[in-house]
């Protein structure tokens, strides 16, 4: 082969250039990298479907569902590596106040606060940052179905023996020959025994008993779940990505304009103030109303409509914002109508506690309460955001904070026992199929009044269903149960 010199290159470099045409070097033969198909990956998501299939398959949802959410945390910090200390503690407490409710009674509001906390508590062991998971467990579960259908293309679609993994490859190094001539021994000495051979027959006897198809369709939708726990790394980059900048452009005024904002302000007010007028001559002054008028339908009629209103109020506000702080007329009016919108809330909250004076406490009355005091209490954040200069970031984590906080707090609240109790110790007009309906633990705050009243209100009711064993157990039912047994000792005594 003819060698190229170029003329002034030294004669060293063109020695020590040999490097350019030598072949590519061999890796190093340290310890491969593990894939997303190694053993131990596998091995946790059948333990994982195995025991999803114990707690939760045909089983009262109960204590079970916590357990099985706390393997799945654990898995899913096994499967992403070392944690530092900081982030398995707060993986730690997270999971604590994520999954408490459900300990207390699996309903609707646990088992979404269990969900919310969970995406939450996945996005911070994928290694994230603090300002990256909000949105990085939005987009945990969808990323997590994708996820899964990619690996399971790439595990299925590989044609060549060449592109088997090699864990696969080494474990068929290491067990295919003993495997391959102990059966073939087995098989020998099966023939030369007859006692064993008995026993084999009597194995084989026996049908295997294969999953219903009902099973089998919920261990399919178990695995993409638990898959995206097992994948968090993988999918870390794109959980963390930041939303594509939108196109900066002019603002255009639209409807909402200096000027409508200014006429809308003053037509609310004037509107408001006829309301405003109106509840404190006949809520608080103690007017007479009208002939034909109660005041329980005066209060029904307002308890709901003012809340919505309160909510309109505070998305105009919003709206509304860039053109009130440049103007302090605008201001000033913003500020009067939320402070009517939050007197107007208030109101609702007197009239709704003079409607259930008469009619009794109900689930919905109940909720409308809490309702309207979140709608009172985000308004006046409002009046101190317009008041301080904030911004809408500010307004929003706060007043979602709160709400957040409230809704957990309601997690642990027995409302059915609070309605039974509030029914049974105020004069007001019993709806007894309302109250015989409630829920269980509702039953040992009616017991305790048919005790003491000597009379039945809900007979053949007093009956709190007992867990057919602990994945079923609730801590509100268990002392419902506690409850309810000793009230029936002291009827019997």
């Amino acid at each position: 082969m003819k060698t190229f010199l170029i003329r002034g290159v030294p004669m060293a470099m063109q020695q020590d250039g040999w490097w350019l045409n030598a072949p590519p070097a061999e890796p190093p033969q340290g310890k491969a990298r593990r894939a997303p198909g190694t053993p131990w990956r596998a091995g946790l998501l059948v333990m994982l479907l195995a025991l999803g299939d114990l707690l939760v398959w045909q089983v009262t949802p109960g204590l079970s569902l916590a357990v099985f959410a706390v393997a799945m945390v654990i898995a899913a910090a096994a499967a992403a590596g070392r944690m530092t200390a900081r982030r398995c503690m707060v993986v730690g407490a997270g999971s604590l106040l994520a999954f408490l409710p459900l300990v207390e009674l699996v309903q609707p509001l646990s088992f979404a606060i269990a969900v919310a906390g969970g995406s939450v508590l996945f996005a911070v062991i994928a290694g994230l940052r603090p300002g990256q998971v909000a949105r990085a467990a939005l987009r945990l579960w969808p990323l997590g179905m994708r996820q899964t259908v990619q690996d399971g293309a790439d595990a299925l679609g590989r044609p060549d023996a060449s592109q088997v993994p090699g864990w696969i490859q080494g474990v068929l190094k290491r067990w295919f020959v003993p495997a391959f001539l102990g059966g073939v021994f087995v098989l020998l000495l099966l023939m030369a025994n007859p006692v064993a051979d008995r026993w084999l027959a009597d194995l084989t006897r026996h049908e295997p008993a294969l999953p219903d198809a009902d099973r089998v369709g919920f261990w399919l939708c178990l695995l993409p779940l638990v898959w995206t726990v097992l994948r968090l790394p993988a999918m870390r980059e794109r959980l963390g990505a930041a939303p594509a900048p939108a196109r900066m452009g002019p603002r255009r005024e639209g409807l909402i304009n200096p000027g409508s904002t200014a006429r809308a302000l003053i037509l609310f007010n004037a509107v408001f103030a006829v309301q405003t007028l109106l509840d404190v001559v006949y809520l608080y002054g103690g007017v007479g109303l009208p002939d034909g008028i109660t005041y329980a339908q005066y209060a029904h009629r307002g308890a709901y409509p003012l809340v919505v209103t309160g909510l309109l109020a505070g998305g105009f506000a919003l709206m509304t914002r860039r053109w009130v702080l440049g103007d302090r007329v605008l201001r000033v009016l913003l500020l009067l109508w939320v402070a009517q919108n939050v007197a107007l809330v208030v109101s609702s909250l007197v009239r709704l506690d003079l409607y259930v004076g008469v009619y009794g406490l109900t689930h919905l009355r109940l909720a409308a309460g809490i309702w309207m005091g979140l709608t009172a209490a985000g308004l006046a954040l409002i009046f101190w955001q317009v008041c301080a200069g904030r911004n809408n970031g500010w307004l929003v984590l706060r007043g979602g904070g709160m709400a957040a906080a409230v809704l957990y707090l309601c997690a642990f609240v027995s409302f059915d026992a609070m309605v039974a109790r509030y029914n049974l110790s105020h004069p007001v007009r019993q709806d007894r199929a309302y109250l015989c309906a409630l829920g269980e633990a509702a039953r040992p705050v009616i017991a305790g009044f048919e005790l003491a009243q000597r009379r039945s209100i809900c007979p053949g009711t007093h009956r709190i269903t007992s867990p057919r064993d602990w994945r079923e157990w609730g801590f509100r039912n268990a002392r419902a149960r506690n409850s309810l047994a000793t009230i029936q000792a002291k009827a019997l005594r």
